[in-house]
């Protein structure tokens, strides 16, 4: 086998971190049952950017464009003085301004440095335009996702009654 360095780099890939973000994002629910091929698509028009610590990712009543997928760092959701949750490599938080413009109703904030991939909403649209049976998948998955997290929001607010 020919060992020069013009037929070793001939097949990476364009963005050395296409592959991991696209696996990390595979491994949500908003991308199962959506094909590799097409998750690399998606996933080289995203807009990657880096926060340091205590930086606000959004605040509190920002109308959101789009869903934001942790790659390294951690993010914490708050609302006020008390946090909701932390995040971690490889959770993702926004996702409900995948489907509607609306005030976000937390804030986000990177604890230490944070990289973040986000999956915007015209992207998404895009997607369904020239891919449709792809973004209704996503869009079942958001679905599955929002009714999920709401759940769970509901059962938090019980639990804050009955402790009061």
């Amino acid at each position: 086998m020919i060992r020069s360095p013009f037929w070793q780099n001939l097949f990476r890939p364009a963005h050395k971190h296409s592959k991991q973000i696209c696996d990390l994002w595979l491994a949500t629910p908003i991308f199962a049952q959506v094909s590799h091929g097409q998750c690399l698509q998606l996933v080289n028009d995203m807009a990657m950017r880096h926060y340091q610590g205590g930086e606000a990712i959004f605040r509190l009543g920002d109308v959101g464009i789009g869903t934001g997928l942790i790659i390294s760092g951690s993010v914490n959701i708050r609302v006020g003085d008390k946090t909701l949750a932390n995040m971690v490599e490889g959770d993702f938080f926004g996702e409900v301004a995948l489907v509607i413009e609306a005030p976000r109703t937390a804030t986000a904030v990177a604890e230490g440095d944070t990289q973040i991939v986000f999956f915007l909403r015209p992207q998404l649209e895009a997607l369904l335009s020239r891919a449709p049976r792809q973004g209704a998948k996503i869009m079942q998955n958001l679905a599955r996702v929002m009714a999920n997290r709401l759940g769970f929001t509901n059962t938090l607010l019980e639990k804050s009654h009955v402790d009061d």
